[in-house]
């Protein structure tokens, strides 16, 4: 009030003002001599920025896998055998892919993409984790095939439940679990019938274009094939010599085929086909 009192005595009303205006401009004086409070502009960007960065931190913290997984990838032309964290064994075959976590402490779990024989010591529940479907045992041997839209398991020793979607079934040694649209049927194969693991293919009215696959991946080529939509194919080959299973393959299927030196194989209607 200090402030105004000393303004108010050293003020007079200007001559030929009126009152009002003298009062409005006494005003405005009055006004600008007030002691100036400072504003602090607050941003809640700032605090925003910091709670995501938080909450990214916390999502990363809770997300991020506890331990990393071993995979094990077996590229076209070869084979391999992978010892499992409790002493159980898995054959990959070519094109064929494994995943799996060190500790097994609580669950024995491994993810399966391609083909592979699992030789399973007994303890908990053992689970083969496919694209297509769940492979569970005990204790046992069998086969998992996951290729594509190809879902096969074929048991050897003890019992195997094959679970796809919605469905379940159980199958001993002998028997064997496909996927086919949609549905699990269970049939039968014969135990002493030919073992890929030793590099003999049997096919039984398959098609000749998933031979042809088969073919490619354990020779490590590149096949070059006409349409052969619909046709089947019955017979073996070895992953032994490639000239030897293209003339099994070829052969009774009407075809020839051209070796290139880029490990290209050229597959075509016989001349004999044509006519």
């Amino acid at each position: 009030m200090s402030k105004y009192s000393d303004i108010l005595k050293q003020w007079k009303a200007p001559e030929g003002k009126p009152t009002d205006q003298a009062w409005a401009e006494l005003e405005m004086k009055l006004k600008n001599n007030q002691p100036s409070t400072k504003v602090i502009a607050f941003s809640w960007k700032p605090m925003l920025s910091v709670a995501a960065a938080a909450a990214i931190i916390v999502g990363l913290i809770v997300l991020w896998p506890n331990e990393s997984l071993n995979t094990v990838i077996c590229k076209a032309g070869n084979h391999q055998v992978v010892t499992l964290p409790d002493a159980s064994i898995a054959h990959l075959n070519a094109g064929s892919e494994l995943s799996y976590s060190e500790d097994w402490s609580d669950e024995r779990t491994v993810e399966l993409k391609g083909q592979a024989f699992f030789e399973v010591i007994k303890g908990n529940k053992f689970q083969v984790v496919t694209p297509s479907g769940v492979v569970e045992v005990l204790g046992t041997s069998f086969d998992v095939l996951s290729r594509d839209t190809d879902f096969r398991v074929s048991c050897r020793t003890g019992r195997v439940r094959v679970s796809a979607g919605n469905q379940s079934v159980e199958i001993a040694p002998g028997f064997t679990a496909v996927l086919e649209n949609n549905r699990l049927m269970v049939g039968e194969f014969n135990l002493s019938e030919a073992d890929w693991r030793k590099g003999e293919f049997v096919f039984d009215e398959a098609d000749v274009t998933d031979v042809f696959n088969e073919l490619s991946r354990q020779f490590d080529v590149q096949l070059q094939l006409p349409v052969l939509e619909g046709r089947k194919y019955t017979g073996r080959f070895s992953n032994k010599n490639l000239e030897e299973a293209l003339q099994l393959v070829c052969l009774p299927m009407g075809l020839k085929y051209t070796q290139t030196d880029n490990r290209v194989v050229l597959i075509e209607e016989s001349l004999s086909e044509n006519k």
